[in-house]
């Protein structure tokens, strides 16, 4: 997200190069089959000087040595402090590569849709997608990080081939899936705007395919990960309405995912977690309602990861012996307040 949206956001919402060290191959930790953790991380690093602080959240994360894997919700560099060249993108992914734990990432705007912006050197948006897919993807079924996991991709799809970035996979019951989605501005070409709309068909696809999963199996729980807000602005219709008009409408280009995910979240009736990026705000709250009635759907929860310029994470525990599944804990690294 480049600096004036950035700033945009949060004035609304205030209205309510590094390389991988070899090391030898890790056995993941064993854990209790009705228990397990994981960190959820985004929006960073992004200027270059922020990349010290990044190295110690790694740190930080890989004390943890229970985490099961780190799910990382996109835009790793900033449009206005660094450009979309192979060196930023390439050195981001080497950065990541000193997690312990499998490494799971889903693209945000800054990392390829941005990328045509004279701020981020002008790039063609199609190569810089198909450069971030063959840097963070170069096996699509198999995690990077210091660990692997195995997971099931879109691309399987015939109808998708190109969505190797889309992965959904299971762990002691819970079934968890990553989502790539691009939210418009209003100032991208006819071909952008094409290609936000197949990543909805892709998303819309994907999604159904998780709901179908998580009931077939009777899963717990569901949890889900992309970098698209919907919701920059949440809480109580009217205060907001009156504060902030307009801001509770559907984000452009998101209209679409609004209805499907409250219909299925509420057939699907036990906790559903949609993890985001975006805004740069951590943030824990129940944002989708029924489309009819307004209601609050209970079951959803929103979490929002720490983003530019907080270089912090989360901890998401969860278990299947509580009734919400998942738990959610702040991490914050002190060394990196400033």
């Amino acid at each position: 997200m480049n600096q004036r949206r950035v700033a945009t956001l949060l004035l609304t919402t205030l209205c309510i190069g590094c390389q991988p060290s070899a090391r030898p191959a890790q056995i993941a930790p064993q854990t209790d089959s009705h228990s397990f953790e994981f960190a959820l991380i985004g929006d960073n690093p992004y200027p270059p000087e922020h990349v010290p602080k990044f190295e110690r959240l790694i740190e930080d994360v890989n004390g943890h040595k229970n985490l099961q894997w780190v799910l990382h919700v996109g835009d790793i560099r900033s449009t206005a402090q660094s450009p979309c060249s192979d060196k930023i993108i390439q050195g981001r992914f080497n950065l990541y590569q000193g997690f312990d734990a499998p490494f799971i990432f889903t693209p945000g705007d800054n990392d390829w849709f941005d990328c045509g912006t004279t701020l981020a050197g002008g790039f063609d948006e199609v190569e810089r997608l198909s450069f971030l897919r063959a840097t963070f993807y170069p096996e699509p079924t198999q995690t990077t990080g210091g660990r692997t996991l195995t997971v099931e991709t879109q691309a399987a799809d015939p109808q998708f081939p190109a969505m190797v970035e889309n992965a959904l996979w299971e762990h002691h019951g819970i079934v968890f899936a990553t989502i790539h989605l691009i939210v418009l501005t209003g100032n991208e070409s006819t071909e952008l705007i094409k290609m936000q709309s197949e990543l909805m068909d892709a998303a819309l696809a994907w999604i159904d395919r998780a709901f179908e999963r998580a009931t077939a199996i009777n899963s717990p729980g569901l949890f889900l990960a992309m970098q698209a807000d919907p919701w920059v602005v949440s809480g109580n219709p009217p205060v907001v309405n009156l504060l902030c008009e307009g801001c509770l409408a559907p984000r452009p280009g998101l209209e679409r995912l609004y209805g499907p995910l409250a219909k299925a979240t509420i057939a699907f009736g036990r906790p559903v977690v949609l993890a985001t990026g975006d805004t740069h705000i951590f943030r824990v709250d129940k944002p989708l309602r029924e489309p009819e009635t307004g209601r609050v759907i209970n079951n959803f929860t929103r979490v929002e990861a720490f983003g530019f310029p907080s270089v912090h994470w989360v901890h998401v525990s969860v278990s299947l012996d509580e009734r919400e599944v998942f738990t959610i804990r702040q991490r914050v690294i002190d060394s990196n307040i400033n």
